[in-house]
C-alpha cells in the first residue's frame, strides 16, 4: 500500500506540474481526469476484488496488482497527450492499485482480534507513509530529470517492494461454502449509511490534496515550498491513522468520524477564506491530514464488527464502490468549478465551499448511521460507539 496508494496520493505533486508547467493551456478540470479515474477504478474495482480473491486468494491478486501498476507508470512515461495520461497513469494505475488496495486493507481483519483496529491502521498508516515519502521522491525526481524518467524510476519501485511484499499475504479465514451472500450487504441499511458517507467524503476529500499547492504558488512560494503542503498532510495522515485506532477505542469509532469530519469542515473554511498565510496552510495540511483519514482506518473493522471476518472483503468493495461514485463526481466537478470561478480571479473560495460542504455532510451522515444503531437498543446518541 505504501508503494501503491502511496503514489497515488503524492499525484498532488504531477497535478501542480501538470497544471502549472507540462499543460498550463489546459484546463484543470481536464487533467483532473487523471487523479480521478484513478481513484474511481481503485475503489470500483474493488467489488471485483473480492470474488478474485475469494477464487485466486490474497497473494496472486496482490502481486497482478503490483505488476499491474508498475506497467502503467512504464507507460506513462512513452506518453505526449493528456489522453494517453489518463489511460496509463489514470485507469491501468487505478485498476492494478484495485487489486491491493481493498484485500491489503481487509487482510489485516483475519489476523487480529482485539488489536484489530490498531493493526489496520498501522496497515492503512503505508498508504500515508508512501504517499510522504513519495512525495519528496517525486519532487527530487522531477528536478534532477524530466518528469518522464521520474515516472520511469517509480515504477521499478513500486515492482520490487509491492510486488515483494505481496509474496508475504496468506489468508487465515477460509471461505465459506456458498460464498457470501453479495446482495444481503449491499442491501444493509448500515453498509448503505457508511458508504454514503464514504461517497461525500471523496466528494470534497482531494481538494486540498490538489489546490492547496497552487494557492501556496499564488501567494508567491517556490514551488519546492508548495510541494512540500503534500508531505505534510501526507505526514499527518501517516501518524494520524495510526492515532486514530486508538482514539476510536477511547471515543467509539463513529463518534471519532464525526468529530474528524466536523473539524475538517471548519478548518477549511477558516484558513482557506480568512487566514491566507504560509504557515496557517502547513498547519492546515498537518491537522487535516492527521484526521481526514479517519473513516480509512475507522471503516474496516467497523464493517467487521457489523458482517465478520469472512464478508469483510466483499463489504470492503461496496463500500469502496460508493467512494468511488464521490470520485467520479467530486475530482472533475471540483477542477470545473476551480477552472470557471476561481482560477479567472485567483481566488479558492468555491472549491473551499465545496470542499468544506462535502465533509460536513458526510460528518452528517455518520450521525444518522449512529442514529439507525441507537434505535430499538440499549445504547443512546450520545453513547460511545
Amino acid at each position: 500500500m505504501m508503494c501503491t496508494i502511496g503514489i497515488a496520493n503524492s499525484f498532488g505533486v504531477f497535478s501542480t506540474y501538470y497544471i502549472n508547467f507540462l499543460y498550463p493551456n489546459v484546463s484543470a478540470g481536464n487533467i483532473a481526469w487523471v487523479s480521478t479515474t484513478m481513484t474511481f477504478f481503485m475503489l470500483i474495482g474493488s467489488i471485483t476484488t473480492g470474488p478474485l480473491t475469494d477464487k485466486f486468494g490474497f497473494r496472486s491478486v496482490s502481486l497482478t496488482g503490483a505488476v499491474i501498476c508498475s506497467l502503467a507508470l512504464l507507460l506513462a512515461s512513452f506518453t505526449n497527450a493528456l489522453w494517453q495520461v489518463v489511460l496509463t497513469q489514470g485507469i491501468m494505475f487505478g485498476i492494478g492499485a484495485a487489486c491491493i488496495f481493498s484485500p491489503s486493507s481487509s487482510l489485516p481483519s483475519q489476523w487480529h482480534d482485539k488489536t484489530r483496529p490498531l493493526a489496520t491502521a498501522i496497515t492503512v498508516a503505508g498508504s500515508g507513509a508512501g504517499g510522504m515519502l513519495f512525495t519528496a521522491i517525486t519532487q527530487k525526481l522531477l528536478d534532477a530529470i524530466d518528469y518522464k524518467w521520474a515516472l520511469r524510476v517509480l515504477a521499478l519501485i513500486l515492482l520490487c517492494i509491492s510486488g515483494t511484499a505481496s509474496l508475504f499475504y496468506k489468508r487465515r479465514v477460509s471461505v465459506p461454502k456458498g460464498g457470501v451472500n453479495f446482495m444481503a450487504i449491499a442491501r444493509d441499511k448500515r453498509l448503505i449509511m457508511v458508504g454514503l458517507a464514504g461517497f461525500f467524503v471523496n466528494v470534497g476529500l482531494f481538494m486540498l490534496w490538489y489546490y492547496l499547492p497552487t494557492a501556496a504558488l499564488a501567494l508567491g512560494q517556490t514551488k519546492q515550498a508548495s510541494n512540500n503542503l503534500i508531505l505534510y498532510m501526507n505526514a499527518g495522515s501517516t501518524v494520524g491513522r495510526i492515532i486514530a485506532a486508538y482514539a476510536a477505542m477511547a471515543l467509539g469509532p463513529i463518534n471519532l468520524v464525526i468529530s474528524s469530519y466536523l473539524v475538517c469542515s471548519i478548518l477549511i473554511l477558516v484558513v482557506m477564506l480568512a487566514v491566507k498565510s504560509m504557515v496557517a496552510y502547513i498547519v492546515l495540511a498537518v491537522i487535516f491530514g492527521a484526521i481526514s483519514a479517519s473513516y480509512i482506518s475507522i471503516t474496516p473493522p467497523l464493517l467487521t464488527e457489523f458482517f465478520g471476518t469472512q464478508a469483510v472483503a466483499t463489504a470492503m468493495g461496496i463500500m469502496n464502490a460508493w467512494c468511488s461514485i464521490g470520485i467520479l463526481i467530486g475530482n472533475p466537478s471540483q477542477g470545473a468549478i476551480y477552472q470557471k470561478f476561481d482560477r479567472p480571479t485567483g481566488s479558492f473560495m468555491a472549491i473551499t465551499i465545496w470542499g468544506s460542504l462535502s465533509l460536513f455532510l458526510a460528518a452528517s451522515t455518520y450521525v444518522l448511521l449512529k442514529y439507525l444503531i441507537v434505535c430499538g437498543s440499549a445504547y443512546r446518541i450520545w453513547s460511545k460507539l
